[in-house]
């Protein structure tokens, strides 16, 4: 009776163990994916971001005072259009 108990326990240990070790595998794996950076990143030109559809060409902020750029003209990537929360009539 008691050898029975003793295997039962084992198994269910074992089984456990396995488990674990395949959820901190999984886990590792996506940790390791990374994040890519989109190509309209890469571009410089304005005319070169205005022609890719999915981009959008932010212009330079210049300060008035100065005349120095506070923050420099560059491309990024489109964002998707915002869904209305307001329920149709």
């Amino acid at each position: 009776m008691n050898v029975k108990a003793i295997a039962r326990v084992l198994g269910a240990s074992a089984a456990v163990a396995v488990l674990l070790v395949g959820a901190t595998g999984i886990a590792q794996d996506a940790a390791k994916t990374p994040k890519t950076k989109s190509a309209c990143n890469a571009i410089t030109e304005e005319t070169a971001c205005k022609g890719n559809a999915s981009c959008r060409w932010i212009a330079a902020i210049m300060d008035e005072k100065t005349g120095k750029p506070k923050r420099k003209a560059y491309c990024r990537t489109q964002g998707a259009a915002k869904k209305s929360t307001t329920p149709a009539k």
